[in-house]
Order: C-alpha cells, then structure tokens, then sequence
C-alpha cells in the first residue's frame, strides 16, 4: 500500500507543475502564450525533479527508484539547452543518497539522460504525436538498458550480488517510468493543442464581430440613405412645390445624413462608447418626426399611415439611438405590408407609468418559431436582410429600461410593442402630473 502511495505522489510531482504551466501560461487568450516560457518551465522541472529525489520510492530494502528523469527530459527537449542544464545541475545537487556507488551511477546516468535529451532536442518540436512517442519508448529503453549495463558491471565486479528479483523489480520500475513520461508528453501535446485551438477561435470570433459588424453599419446607415432617396426623388420630381416645401425636405435630407454619420461615428467608437448619452426627450415630437421621415418611403411602397400619437410623452434617453429603433421597426411594417391598401398604425399613449408605442400593419405576419427567433444575429426574413437591425434595437431598448415584444399572425399582420419607462421629473411627486399638467 506504501509503494502505490509513493507511486501516486511521484506522479503528482510530475504532472503538477504541467497543469500549472497551463494554467499561468498557456491559458492565457494571447499569441505570445504559445511561445516557449523558459523561466516558468525551468522553474517547474526544476523543482518537480527535485522534489522527486527527496521522496523516492523504495521498492525493496535499499533500492531506490524515482521519476527525476521525467522532468530532466521535459526541460531538454521543451525548455531548451539553458532550461535542461539547470535542471540537471539541481538533481545533481539534490541526487539521492543511498546509492551506494552514487558517484560512478551519478556520471554515467548524467552523459546518458543528458545525451539522449540533447539528441532529441533539436528537432523534438517538428515531430508528429506519434513520433514523440516512439523517442519516449526509446527513451525508457535507454534507461533499462542503462540500468541493466550497471547491475551488471556490479555483479562482475563482485561488488555486491545481483539477485534476479531486483533486476524483474527494476524492470518494472523503468515500464512505470516510460508509460508516465508518455503521460506526461501527452498532456503537454494536448494542452499545447487546445490553446491552439482556442487561439483560432479567438481569432475567428474577432473576424466574426469585424464582420458582424460592418454588416450592421451598413444595414443602420442604409435606413436614413433611404429616406434621403426619397426626399431627393420627391425634390427632383415634384415640379408644384414651393421653396418653404423644398427647403423643408432639404433640412430633413440634411438631418438624416448628420444621423448616418453619427451612427458611423458611434460604431467606430463602440470600444469606448457603450454608455448612452440620456436626456430628458419629447418622444411625441420624436415620432412624429419620424412619420414625416418615412412618408416618402411608404408612399413609394403604396403604404398608409395611421397615427394617433398622444401628447407630451417624454422619455429619458437617447434621442438619435430611439429615432434608429423607431426607424428600424416601421421600416420593417412598411417592407411587410402588401402592395396594394398596405397600412401601418403608429400609437402611442401612457399606461402605468409606461409609455406603449404599438406598430402594427396588415402584412404577411409570422410564425410563432419566427418571433421566437427576433433579434438573433444574422436571422431576418427579408431575402437581403442581415438580422441585425432587430438586434440593434433589441439592445438600446434594453439600455433605456425597456422592452419589445412582437405578435403576429400569418396573413394577417403583425404588432410590436414598445414600452418605454415615462420620464419621472424629480420636482413632482408621480410621473402623471408632468402628463397630465403639460396635456
């Protein structure tokens, strides 16, 4: 029972200061994480080796055995020259003493593990899994044959006698030796792998969110691009406005590119930009605004409007980040509905301290699957749709306390709420009397 505790805790000694190594190195989501860590790995052979000195396994009375030759190995060929020397020098300082012919077994054993691992060395990094393995064998070979060549220049010189169950006994010792070195390079090799790996999806992800998200500057840029199409094609063919009717189309075309460009500017930001900027904003004149916005678009579309806005509805929020949900979500009625007596209803009222803003149309409508779905990335219905609008939109009214949620049924329409928290002026008691007394 003693021997297979001392086998347990040599083994402990050898794979600690592996999974250590992951742990403070490799797993680190860095590209310099797979470079060679010398100091980390000298380190640890270093002090798994002598640790394995100090606390051999005796497997019979005065014949030792321990895995020192393990991490000996493991800094030769993973560490390096430096790393493999230093190691070497400290299980010569720390050598077990009870070999009786300790000096001549402490020479030989230095040319021998120290050749072999220098040998392996130079190209150990560049073979194949299978390869290691078969230098592992070899290399426990190598330690039998070393083994045996000593017990037996000790026995001819009749030093001491030789008894067969010692040499089945040591035998078996190097066997336990080679499957734990084995072990050991195999824990290496995989955990070198998995942080490859990881590394790869790291950089996918990354790969993936550039591309996730020029799509969505592209998708939310191209709703106010649309709008300005519209007005510019409402300027250029309209031949009985007035100048009032052109300059008024004029500044919504201008304030539609100054909002393309902030949704340009917020996105190149978004690393440092992920607070909204909130005030106190009239959601009344806010909608309102936005219908006047997208009229030209549903007109081109063959689609009515429906709006009953109630008044002075105030939010706390960010009026240029409502305005891109307000736009996305009829934007998306107005693309549903069908082209002949297609509408779309806009209202807006205060219940229990929410404000509702349902947009409902009589389009195509969905599927309960399809709801359950709204806002996932790269998900839409529409043929050249990205997904991310919803997503978008999802997100900035989660920022302002809110919530969406869609009904819909097909062939007969849909309907999103949003509710929004009402502003609450400080100076008054409940949030109604702002409505109230301002109505």
């Amino acid at each position: 029972m003693d021997l297979v505790k001392d086998i347990i805790l040599q083994t402990t000694f050898v794979i600690l200061p592996i999974f250590i190594f992951h742990l403070f190195w490799l797993s680190r989501n860095d590209l310099n994480a797979l470079k060679t860590n010398i100091p980390l790995i000298t380190i640890g052979c270093m002090i798994s080796s002598i640790l394995c000195i100090i606390a051999p396994i005796e497997i019979i009375d005065g014949l030792y055995f321990n895995l020192h030759t393990i991490p000996l190995f493991i800094s030769f060929v993973y560490g390096g020259y430096i790393s493999g020397f230093i190691t070497l020098l400290s299980t010569i300082a720390y050598f077990v003493y009870p070999y009786e012919y300790s000096l001549f077994y402490l020479g030989i054993s230095i040319l021998v593990y120290g050749i072999i691992s220098l040998s392996i060395r130079n190209r150990w990094l560049t073979y194949t899994l299978k390869k290691k393995f078969i230098y592992t064998l070899l290399y426990g070979a190598s330690i039998l044959s070393f083994s045996l060549a000593v017990f037996l220049i000790v026995s001819v010189s009749k030093i001491e006698s030789i008894h067969f169950h010692q040499i089945f006994l040591v035998g078996i010792s190097i066997f336990i030796l080679t499957l734990m070195l084995a072990l050991s390079v195999y824990l290496i090799e995989y955990m070198r792998a998995t942080a490859v790996l990881r590394l790869e999806l790291v950089k996918a992800e990354k790969l993936s969110i550039v591309s996730e998200l020029a799509a969505s500057v592209a998708h939310e840029v191209r709703n106010p691009l649309t709008v300005v199409r519209g007005f510019v094609q409402l300027i250029g063919n309209s031949t009985d406005s007035t100048d009032s009717q052109r300059k008024e189309y004029m500044n919504l075309v201008l304030a539609e590119l100054d909002r393309a460009q902030s949704i340009i500017t917020d996105y190149l930001g978004m690393a440092g930009q992920h607070k909204v900027q909130k005030e106190k904003i009239n959601l009344t004149d806010t909608l309102n605004e936005i219908t006047v916005l997208m009229t030209s678009y549903a007109n081109f579309k063959t689609v009515r409007f429906n709006c009953d806005i109630e008044k002075n509805l105030y939010v706390f929020g960010d009026r240029s980040k409502l305005k891109q949900v307000f736009i996305n979500i009829i934007k998306n009625s107005i693309e549903a509905v069908p082209s002949i007596n297609g509408i779309v209803s806009i209202k807006a009222e205060v219940k229990e301290e929410l404000i509702y803003i349902k947009i409902s149309d009589n389009g195509i409508g969905m599927t309960k699957e399809q709801i359950e779905r709204l806002g996932e990335p790269y998900y839409s219905l529409k043929e050249n749709g990205t997904g991310l609008g919803l997503t978008v939109t999802y997100s900035i009214i989660n920022s302002h306390g809110g919530s969406v949620k869609y009904s819909s049924e097909l062939n007969k329409g849909t309907i999103a709420v949003v509710r929004l928290p009402f502003y609450v002026n400080k100076s008054t008691t409940h949030p109604f009397e702002v409505h109230q007394n301002l109505g």
